[in-house]
């Protein structure tokens, strides 16, 4: 019985769901608005011993040594509702420049955000024994709560053109 009821539930519900895709004339699309860009809603939650190392593989380092910021041992989430991503034109003194505008969320909830450390060192790994003593403790965190924003806070980035420093590309 409960067989034929599930099957019954199912093949329901696959009909209720189907869309008909049809072809629009160019009068109808013309019609339709809607809002570019993106919205984003996320939520990271971080395991017990979780690492994120980064390395800029692009720098140009004074020492030709490979440098590695790394949050060691995090743990806890980060959750932001409504990120705003979009692309403006039409701004600049010219009104000839484009920028990624990005709306921050008014709140981020913070639920008991941690880390041991956030380290500098050269390689990816904090605590492995090879690499005792390649790393400098920059700072610790221990976040909880919920950080909150000016309304309507925007970022802007512009594209730029590549910068020589020094004679170096």
């Amino acid at each position: 019985m409960k067989k034929i009821i599930i099957t019954t539930v199912a093949m329901l519900g696959s009909i209720t769901s189907w869309a008909d895709l049809k072809p629009m004339a160019e009068e109808e699309l013309q019609a339709q608005t809607g809002q570019t860009g993106i919205t984003i809603s996320a939520k990271m939650e971080f395991g017990e011993d979780t690492r994120i190392s980064y390395s800029n593989t692009d720098a140009s380092y004074a020492d030709a040594q490979q440098t590695w910021l790394v949050i060691d041992k995090m743990t806890g989430s980060i959750e932001m509702k409504g990120l705003k991503i979009d692309l403006e034109s039409g701004l600049g003194p010219q009104g000839d420049k484009s920028a990624l505008v990005m709306t921050l969320p008014e709140e981020i909830l913070v639920d008991h955000l941690a880390t041991e450390g956030v380290y500098v060192g050269l390689s990816e790994n904090v605590d492995s024994v090879s690499n005792s003593g390649q790393h400098v403790f920059l700072m610790g965190m221990d976040i909880d709560g919920v950080l909150s924003m000016p309304a309507e806070t925007k970022i802007n980035i512009f594209p730029a053109e590549k910068p020589v420093i020094n004679g170096l590309n």
